[in-house]
């Protein structure tokens, strides 16, 4: 199947049906752009932030429950396992619901379900798809671009806030005030949302709870096999049996997505290559972003004995760096190469910083690891950045809820099974013999991102001179 051109929304009205109210002149919500999309960015904020700030509270969390490697891996394991599972099911939900209402929905439960983390001893959250909305509220090609960068960078301050306010939190107040902040960042979001976002068209169909169902027991079981992995061993019957769980799963979710009359992921959606490589390409770069900020936060506090702050205040060069690729410099660079360029670029220099951590050793100077640090974090959202606009450049308007929910599961996944895989590793003997062979499965991960991304490269190019030979313009 060709790819073809993104259709204008008005080519895709006859599957719709209105919002309620939409029909009377009177949609649910006045859309005020630049309202509306602080909203969305103050929700996506939260969201991550809360990522970041348990990868540093992890040793603390593991001391304060008396709990094994393993356990505190469930801790942060678990907010991104649900993440991962329902992402997917939220983006589906986004465009039969309508995505204002997941939006305000997903925010409120997040809110409550921080309170009750911070009140209680284990942790659990649950958050909407904030992407989907952008080609909605900005239907301009040019604004869309632009709108997208600025997501990917909200993401990228709220990545450079965690580990500094988690490390300062979890050293003054205690571990469990890490979840009040959502609080009011997360209400804020709502109030914006309401003010700013008008209701989205809705599709009647059904929602497909079977494909919700193996989805989320493809990733539970892999995620339980890979952390039981680092305790138990790879060979262990409850290892072996959980990861067989996982293959038994996924081969459900596919075989279900191929005879249900409306599969919660079509495999249509991977039909055009652009899509199929920017969603891998977003599954790889959360293996090894969040991989090597989870592994460097056990390396400045296990290995160099820092404190959960002074290991935030480390971190920086990496978290730094996230904001200033998608704020400084991917708008002049893409549109000078162009964003399919971008893609392989990024993973190039990401795998040069990974490259460069694993040198460095765990005795060598703080700048070495600065230096490696800064390099992911500026060629990682670079990437990001680059896979976020060619895939929502990529699929129809009235798709854009499932293919956010795709992206994100992928990144989310990603994150998920680094977690499992780098901490089975650590797990399974001292952080400072383990640390060779974490650093071997980052370097992996990012040069299969640096193929993919040529795959990309090569598909965007093949679809820019088909559309050209059928009368469009390329990038």
């Amino acid at each position: 199947m060709s790819e073809q051109p993104l259709r204008a929304a008005s080519d895709g009205a006859a599957v719709f049906d209105r919002a309620p109210g939409a029909a009377s002149g009177r949609p649910r919500g006045r859309a005020r752009p630049l309202l509306g999309f602080t909203g969305i960015c103050l929700g996506y904020f939260v969201i991550i932030l809360d990522g970041s700030v348990l990868n540093v509270a992890v040793p603390t969390i593991r001391a304060g429950l008396g709990s094994s490697m393993a356990g505190a891996q469930w801790v942060l394991n678990g907010y991104t396992l649900t993440l991962a599972a329902l992402l997917l099911t939220a983006g589906a939900l986004g465009d039969r619901m309508g995505l204002r209402r997941m939006l305000l929905g997903g925010l409120a439960v997040f809110a409550l379900a921080s309170a009750a983390c911070a009140a209680a001893q284990g942790t659990a959250a649950l958050l909407p798809a904030t992407l989907a909305l952008i080609p909605h509220l900005f239907p301009a090609a040019a604004a869309r671009s632009r709108a997208t960068v600025v997501w990917v960078a909200t993401g990228a301050i709220s990545m450079a806030v965690g580990p500094l306010v988690g490390g300062v939190l979890v050293d003054t107040v205690g571990w469990r005030s890490i979840f009040l902040i959502n609080l009011p960042l997360g209400v804020a979001g709502i109030l914006l949302v309401r003010a700013g976002v008008a209701e989205t068209p809705r599709r009647r169909t059904p929602v497909d709870r079977a494909g919700q169902i193996a989805a989320a027991l493809t990733l539970a079981s892999l995620t339980a096999g890979l952390v039981q992995a680092g305790s138990a061993g790879w060979s262990a019957p409850v290892t072996l049996g959980l990861l067989a769980g996982s293959a038994v799963a996924g081969a459900w979710f596919v075989w279900w997505a191929r005879r249900a009359p409306h599969p919660m992921l079509p495999p249509s959606f991977f039909a055009v290559r652009i899509r199929t490589s920017a969603v891998a390409s977003a599954g790889l770069m959360g293996f090894v972003f969040y991989g090597a900020l989870f592994v460097m936060s056990l390396y400045f506090q296990q290995l160099r004995g820092w404190s959960a702050a002074g290991a935030g205040v480390a971190l920086l060069p990496m978290t730094v760096g996230s904001t200033v690729g998608p704020l400084l410099l991917y708008r002049p660079l893409s549109e000078r190469f162009g964003h399919r360029l971008l893609l392989p670029a990024g993973f190039v220099c990401c795998a040069a910083g990974v490259v460069t951590l694993a040198l460095a050793g765990p005795d060598a100077p703080y700048s070495a690891t600065a230096v490696g640090l800064l390099l992911i974090g500026v060629a990682s959202t670079m990437a990001f950045s680059a896979l976020t606009s060619l895939l929502m450049a990529n699929v129809p308007q009235e798709l854009s809820g499932l293919a956010s929910g795709v992206q994100n599961t992928s990144r989310q996944s990603g994150a998920l099974i680094a977690v499992a895989v780098l901490g089975a590793l650590l797990n399974g003997s001292s952080p400072r013999q383990g640390l060779p062979a974490a650093f071997a499965v980052l370097v992996g991960a990012v040069l299969l991102g640096v193929a993919v991304g040529v795959c990309a490269l090569r598909a965007a190019g093949t679809a820019g001179r088909e559309h050209a030979g059928q009368g469009g313009s390329s990038e």
